[in-house]
């Protein structure tokens, strides 16, 4: 099972390969968020260090997402997306990354009045995409109540485009029990974080309300290859509690 726990793009942009230490000293892989800043700031010749400096540890990538959105109304939106995007696949490459994470950009109360123009040109980016990398895309649940959106996008992509399921944004949005998230097909990577229903506070495994055993239950019962689970937590020392947590937990499944 691939484990890998987040840095922050202001982390990275601070300390650069200083702020990879931490997680090697946990025997840990990472996700790396490029921020906007991130990629205008890093060549690719930098993310080699980087891809260098973690040796065997695993990396995967959490692609731009603030002002973007896939299927945006705006064409200059649009263009901007899917810029950053086709940037964000240009770094995964170099880093080898074993996932690439993108947001959709769906809200139901913006999208939903036009949702089949919405549609039409998210699932026109992500192919663009697809057909661009080989390696594994996977499209993130924030604030969708069910999971019939990745389900849609999912079912009329290439088998390369599959899901990120954020634990901390289903205990906030979902509007139906796990069980039902879990039937979604191509489950790349998990985000696994906590929080009390009131706020995305990204706490680790087991401080919440969260139903990770039922979660973990589901993925000791799969066969074949598993999920990458990222720790998406602020902290190294918030990371490093999950991560013993999340040990705990897959012991008493």
């Amino acid at each position: 099972m691939v484990v890998v726990g987040h840095l922050s793009g202001r982390e990275l942009l601070s300390k650069g390969l200083k702020a990879l230490a931490p997680f090697k000293e946990l025997s840990l892989g990472v996700e790396l968020q490029l921020t906007a800043q991130v990629l205008e700031s890093f060549t690719l010749k930098e993310f080699g260090l980087i891809r260098r400096e973690m040796g065997e540890l695993p990396i995967t990538v959490h692609g731009p997402f603030l002002d973007l959105n896939a299927g945006a109304f705006d064409p200059l939106v649009l263009a901007a997306t899917r810029r950053r995007f086709k940037e964000t696949l240009n770094a995964a490459r170099v880093l080898n990354a074993e996932v690439v994470v993108f947001h959709t950009g769906y809200h139901p109360q913006k999208v939903d009045p036009l949702f089949e123009s919405w549609f039409e040109k998210a699932v026109e980016t992500f192919r663009e995409l697809s057909e661009s990398y080989g390696g594994k895309i996977a499209l993130e649940n924030v604030f969708d109540p069910t999971p019939q959106v990745l389900k849609a996008l999912t079912e009329n992509l290439p088998e390369n485009v599959g899901v990120c399921l954020d634990t901390g944004h289903l205990n906030l949005f979902s509007s139906v029990p796990l069980s039902q998230w879990l039937k979604l097909e191509r489950i790349f990577e998990l985000h696994v974080h906590d929080n009390d229903g009131t706020g995305d506070h990204h706490r680790p495994i087991g401080t919440g309300n969260f139903p990770f055993r039922e979660l973990f239950k589901w993925l000791e019962e799969i066969r074949g290859e598993k999920p990458v689970i990222n720790l998406e937590n602020k902290s190294v020392q918030d990371i490093a509690l999950a991560l013993r947590n999340l040990r705990e937990v897959k012991r008493d499944v």
